[in-house]
């Protein structure tokens, strides 16, 4: 049997989403333009890193995690979650080291390689000398190499789909703040294939870790 929704009840759903609120990073014209070019530059290494990797898959999850773990991109976060698990990374030390910023039960150099990537998708691609000099002192040159090839692409990807996102809640009638959305329906448009696919895949496997908009 059919139920059919009232008028008055579908008007009450559009006034609570009018009251709520978008508010995850997003891109602007400049971190969009400036992270496209970052993306590409680190493409060669990235897709080297992926065929034969100096560094350990397990790491390249948790550096993915622990950007998006900022950026709170759910897509980035569904796939990553799943590859982070397929590789043996242990999501509740994980989830300590980011929490506490501390090292956790990881070893140091793979905790300065995750704390790195967390820090630096907090300050906006800025990280600071300190954290650059610890990156440096721990990780070869091909080392590092890889492991900012992995955190320019999570983190366009991360912005992509929050971009993604920030359309669908305008078109939900949500606010979306400090939004920008020229900038964002760009990266959206360029998203859209690889976001719709990951959306309907995650429909088919683990969509209780989908979550909501």
């Amino acid at each position: 049997m059919s139920v059919t929704r009232s008028p008055l009840a579908a008007e009450k759903n559009m006034t609570t989403l009018a009251h709520k609120s978008f508010a995850k990073r997003t891109f602007t014209l400049p971190l969009l333009a400036s992270s496209t070019v970052a993306a590409l530059r680190a493409a060669p290494v990235l897709i080297k890193a992926l065929a034969n990797p100096a560094t350990s898959p397990a790491l390249r999850e948790k550096i993915m995690l622990a950007v998006t773990s900022v950026n709170d991109c759910r897509y980035c976060s569904w796939v990553h979650t799943g590859l982070a698990l397929e590789t043996g990374v242990n999501l509740d030390e994980l989830s300590h080291v980011l929490d506490s910023s501390t090292f956790g039960q990881l070893n140091e150099r793979e905790a300065i390689a995750v704390l790195y990537g967390k820090h630096f998708a907090d300050t906006l691609r800025n990280p600071s000398a300190e954290a650059e000099l610890a990156l440096q002192k721990n990780w070869t040159v091909e080392e590092r190499a890889e492991i900012m090839a992995y955190i320019h692409a999570i983190y366009f990807a991360n912005l992509s789909g929050n971009s993604a996102d920030a359309w669908l809640a305008r078109l939900r009638g949500m606010k979306v703040e400090n939004g920008h959305a020229v900038a964002e329906a760009i990266a959206a448009l360029v998203s859209a294939p690889v976001l719709a696919a990951i959306r309907l895949q995650s429909r088919r496997s683990r969509p209780e870790q989908m979550t909501a908009l």
